[in-house]
Order: structure tokens, then C-alpha cells, then sequence
């Protein structure tokens, strides 16, 4: 299985956009052997939570603004000696060598020796350090997938998240903040990867019915019973002990993940935890299509963790990554998928602004990720994001044989939302009012309606977006409004009357979110007005809103009333200064058409 990788460079500090042209350090971590690159390694301050996280290549980019000449970096990776750097002997273009730790094998037998339960006492120890540590922090997340279909590669996705994750309960939320989608202009596969991520355990107890489970899901009799753990690294000496343990189930399950594990016997501290299992009927997996199914499923996640506070260890990465032949019931056509994605967290206890508006029924990443609205300066602003060889083979890719969404504002018709976006220069098409319409067979997209609220009659579920970027202690915002397709359904559908009813709810939600930024702007974030007035002034708008919505139901008698419809219709595009003509008189006349048939009929 041939994986893309594409991981952007992290840095745990918010800069400044000034900062992204002053003195940076810049450089490679590699193998002082091998002199091969060392991708994902932890470069941070000694004794500080500020630092970052080398891309696929080993690269690393550290703004000269944010260190001191007194402070020291410290660099470390899993399988390597870490390494403590003073800031002043850095250059601007410096490269780290690492050492690999050296594994002595003759040390196996000596210690495992007349203490038969020693291993399993030495994991299932740390596991119970981490299953204790539960307190959940908060902290910004990247996201990035990568899929390949028959070898050619197929989709792209990059998110920032808010994200709440604790080392005994995993992720307990994943809030999107911004992202951007490239597809090849072909067939797609959709997968909800960031709800396999939030189902990942590495040590709650019984881990999660729709995934497989780990040994540090068990107590200790229970995975003493499951599995065998043997010894396959062994290194150090005195207060630095370092193994590399193999976990293997005793059974032939598939329910049941086969482990590598990283830790220190003296530290009591676990590095790294890769997981995997093959052929197996995954949840997540089912087909889309009636008849098809899917055959050869191998998965494997692994979580990093970061232990540089020995008594609150955290989790910085997780990674996921999967394969799979989809057979067709049709004509058995099969095709080959397969998938890498990693989600890294970074400044702990400095969650983005949160969102307003957000989300929550999106069905499927695709349409999560599609309805936020796109910001450039969101991109710039929270990290130091060189670009890594593969991404750019994997853009350049797409930009000759596929599309990228999302690098330019709007939605795009690639991947269709729930939502419908409100612009000025088009009315509804008769088909969003109702379901979405038919699409291809092999185009595999959730149609799934998610949980928005329960809706009367004609009822219509509108939102208004807006997503807050802190930017040197400004507040920038990004806003759209949108109106939920799906949880909107017409007794006359395809009608011009239907049509132009619900383009007044588009304008009242658009006349209504002007209005909220409008306010926003003139509050100044931080120095005088904090976030929480932000917010509260958010939903007493939509409060307002929303009553001004309902008087308009009542009295166009949900939607049936056509002079009704038209004097809304002229107050709101009178404020919004939009014109839609055209649509009105096609309405007024298609009116006029069946009361004049009522009055033809005998």
C-alpha cells in the first residue's frame, strides 16, 4: 500500500502575520547514521509548553521572535536520544543530528529471568499512570487525510480543530475551525475519519464497541489472559531504561489490536503506541450502495504522547491509516482504497476562539468542513506551515488532474452540503428545496440528513456562521449565512412561490448576519470587550432573528400567501439592496395560473 503523507510544520505559538517575515530558524532533524531525515520530531523550550513538531521531511521552522538567546530547545523522537540545544548556537539555517538509541539483545534473557509476569506488570503499570491522568484539555488540532484509489491519489483534506483530549478518555471533541478539500475529478470515497479518531482509546477500560480493542482497554488478569508480550528492544542503563514491547492476542481475533509499544521502565512513561489488525468487518466500513461490500480491511492507528511533564503526560499525535478492496454487486468490479490520515495537537490550554454557529448535524467531514467558511488569513495566521516535497507533488496532482475546494471563498458543487449558502446573484434551484439529487453509483456521499431539529410544516432551519481568528490581539471575521436544504420541505416544491419564499428567509438570515459583524467590528476585541460579549450578543441577535422569522410563517400563513410573501419581499431587499424581479413575477403569475384553473374546474 503506497501512503502519501502530507504533514504541514506546526508552530506551538500563534504568531503574528509580521512574524512570518522576521528571522526564523530553520533546518533538518536527521540520523547522525544513516543521515536520513527524522520526520515528526518534538522540538520544544526546555521547561516551557511552547514548541512545535518537524514535517514528514524532518524539517522544522522556528520564528527567532517568539525564543530567547538564554533559552535552551529540546529535541526529541521516539527510537532517538534527545538532544538539548542553547538558542544562541543556533544559525538560520541549522540542522539536528539525533542519535539512535542502541539495543543491546543480550540483556533480554537477564531481564525477564525467575519473573515470568514481569513485562506485563511493566505495561499495564504506565497504562495505569495514563488511565489516571483524565483531565481534559483543551487545545488546537491538525488535521490532515490523504486517500489513494487503485494507486492514483484521490482526496486531500486540511483542518484546524478546537479539540478537547485527555490521555485516559482520548478526543472528546473535534470542533472545525477553518479547512480545504482537494478531489480528483473522478469517483471519491467519504469517510467521518475524525468521528474513528474520537473512538480511539488507548487506555479506557473496554474501549469502544465499533473498534477493535487495544491491551490497554483490559484490567490486568483480563489482558494477561488475551495476550502474549514479548521483548523486542531493550536499551540503557541505570535511570534510563528504554524497551520496545510486542503484544500479540493469543486468539486469532479480529477483534482484538496486535500492539507495538515504546516506553521507559524508570520513568514509568509510555513514547508510543502503533496499532493494527487485519481482515476485519469494521464499522465504520459498511458500503453505501445496497449489495456491494467491502473485503481486505487492514487498519492501524498509533498515538505519540508527549511526556515532557512526567506527572500530566499528554497525547501530541495520533495517526490512522486503513486499506481496502470495494467490490460491486453488480458486475463484483473492484477497487482498491486506501487512506493515512494524522491529527496533532498543539498549544494546550489555548484553544481558537470558538465558532459561532457551529455545525453540529453535518453528516459526513466533507460537509463539515465545506460549510465553515474559508479565510486566508485564518491559514497564515495559526502556524508556521512550510510546505513538505509530498505535499507538494500531492498539489501539484491535483491541480492538474483534479479540484482544490476551499482556496478560494464558497462552496463548491464537488461535495454538497446540507446547507445552501446565500448568495446575491442566484435564486434556489427547485431541486435544493427537497432531496439531494440523484448522483452516480459509484460516487459514494452520506445522504444521510443528520440530527437537525424537528421542523413543522414548511418550517425552514437557517444558521449564521461566523468564524473568529485572533490576530495580534485583533479580531478578524469570516461569516456566511446558510439555510438547511434538507429540513426544509415544501408542499409545493418545485414551485416559483416555494422558491421565493424561502429566498426571503435567506434574506432575512443575510440582513441579520451583516447587521452581527457590522456590530462586531465595532467592538474592539480584547483591550475593551471580551469574547463571552461576543458571544452573547451573537445569540440574542439570532434570538431576534428568529422571532422575526416566525412573524413572517404566521403571516404569510406558512409560505401560502403570495401578497404577503411579496410585501417581505420588498422591505428586506430594500435594506439588502438585491433585486430578484424576475423571480417575484414568475411567482405572481404562476399564482395567478391555479386560481384561475380552480375556478375553470366544474
Amino acid at each position: 500500500m503506497l501512503l502519501i503523507r502530507h504533514i504541514v510544520i506546526y508552530s506551538l505559538l500563534v504568531c503574528s502575520l509580521s512574524a512570518l517575515s522576521q528571522q526564523a530558524y530553520k533546518g533538518l532533524v536527521f540520523d547522525v547514521k544513516t543521515r536520513e531525515p527524522v520526520p515528526y520530531a518534538t522540538i520544544r523550550l526546555l521547561g516551557k509548553e511552547s514548541g512545535m513538531i518537524a514535517n514528514e521531511d524532518g524539517r522544522y521552522y522556528l520564528p527567532a521572535s517568539v525564543f530567547l538567546k538564554t533559552d535552551t530547545i529540546l529535541v526529541t523522537c521516539v527510537g532517538y536520544n534527545s538532544r538539548k540545544i542553547p538558542v544562541r548556537v543556533l544559525k538560520d539555517s541549522a540542522n539536528i543530528g539525533l542519535n539512535p538509541m542502541v539495543y543491546n539483545l543480550k540483556e533480554i534473557s537477564i531481564v525477564a529471568k525467575g519473573q515470568p509476569d514481569y513485562l506485563y506488570h511493566l505495561f499495564y503499570d504506565a497504562c495505569q499512570k495514563y488511565r489516571k491522568t483524565d483531565e481534559k484539555l483543551f487545545t488546537k488540532a491538525y488535521f490532515t487525510f490523504l486517500s489513494e484509489c487503485n494507486g492514483e491519489p484521490l482526496e486531500l483534506i486540511e483542518t484546524y480543530f478546537n479539540a478537547s483530549v485527555s490521555t485516559a478518555g482520548g478526543i472528546d471533541q473535534l470542533v472545525p475551525k477553518n479547512g480545504r478539500i482537494g478531489l480528483t475529478l473522478r469517483n471519491f470515497w467519504s469517510l467521518n475519519t475524525t468521528d474513528i479518531f474520537r473512538h480511539l482509546f488507548p487506555f479506557a477500560s473496554g474501549g469502544h464497541y465499533t473498534i477493535p480493542m487495544s491491551a490497554g482497554n483490559f484490567s490486568f488478569h483480563r489482558f494477561k489472559d488475551l495476550y502474549y508480550v514479548n521483548l523486542v528492544k531493550h536499551s540503557g542503563e541505570g535511570k534510563n531504561i528504554n524497551y520496545v514491547l510486542r503484544l500479540v492476542p493469543k486468539s486469532d481475533s479480529v477483534k482484538l489490536f496486535e500492539s507495538m509499544v515504546w516506553l521507559n521502565e524508570n520513568e514509568n512513561t509510555i513514547d508510543r503506541i502503533d496499532n493494527s489488525v487485519r481482515n476485519i468487518d469494521f464499522y465504520y466500513l459498511r458500503t453505501p450502495v445496497q449489495g456491494d461490500h467491502v473485503d481486505s480491511v487492514n487498519l492501524a492507528w498509533s498515538v505519540v504522547f508527549d511526556n515532557s511533564d512526567k506527572e500530566h503526560p499528554k497525547i501530541s499525535r495520533m495517526s490512522l491509516e486503513y486499506s481496502l478492496q470495494y467490490i460491486e454487486k453488480t458486475d463484483n468490479h473492484k477497487t482498491s482504497l486506501s487512506a493515512n490520515s494524522e491529527l496533532m495537537f498543539y498549544d494546550f490550554n489555548k484553544p481558537y476562539l470558538n465558532t459561532l454557529g457551529y455545525l453540529g448535524d453535518q453528516p459526513n467531514d466533507y460537509q463539515r468542513v465545506m460549510s465553515i467558511p474559508y479565510d486566508s488569513v485564518f491559514w497564515m495566521n495559526p502556524g508556521i506551515t512550510p510546505e513538505s516535497r509530498k505535499q507538494t507533488q500531492f498539489r501539484d496532482f491535483f491541480r492538474s488532474n483534479g479540484v482544490l475546494l476551499n482556496y478560494s471563498p464558497g462552496l463548491n458543487s464537488y461535495v454538497r452540503s446540507v446547507y445552501i449558502p446565500w448568495t446575491a446573484e442566484r435564486n434556489l434551484e427547485f431541486y435544493e428545496l427537497g432531496t439531494s439529487p440523484p448522483v452516480s453509483k459509484r460516487v459514494y456521499i452520506p445522504t444521510g440528513s443528520g440530527n437537525s431539529d424537528p421542523m413543522k410544516g414548511s418550517r425552514i432551519l437557517g444558521l449564521i456562521l461566523i468564524n473568529p481568528v485572533e490576530v495580534s490581539d485583533s479580531l478578524h471575521l469570516s461569516s456566511v449565512t446558510l439555510v438547511n436544504a434538507r429540513a426544509s420541505y415544501m408542499n409545493e416544491r418545485q414551485s416559483y412561490r416555494a422558491t421565493a419564499f424561502m429566498n426571503v428567509i435567506f434574506d432575512l438570515y443575510e440582513l441579520k448576519r451583516r447587521e452581527v459583524v457590522n456590530r462586531f467590528h465595532t467592538m474592539q476585541y480584547g483591550t475593551r470587550t471580551p469574547w463571552n460579549e461576543f458571544k452573547d450578543l451573537y445569540e440574542k441577535e439570532l434570538g431576534n432573528l428568529r422571532d422575526s422569522v416566525l412573524l413572517f410563517y404566521k403571516e404569510s400563513w406558512e409560505g401560502t400567501n403570495v401578497d404577503m410573501i411579496v410585501q417581505w419581499y420588498d422591505l428586506v431587499s430594500a435594506k439588502l439592496n438585491v433585486k430578484r424581479t424576475a423571480l417575484i413575477q414568475r411567482m405572481i403569475i404562476e399564482d395567478q395560473e391555479k386560481k384561475k384553473k380552480k375556478k375553470t374546474k366544474p
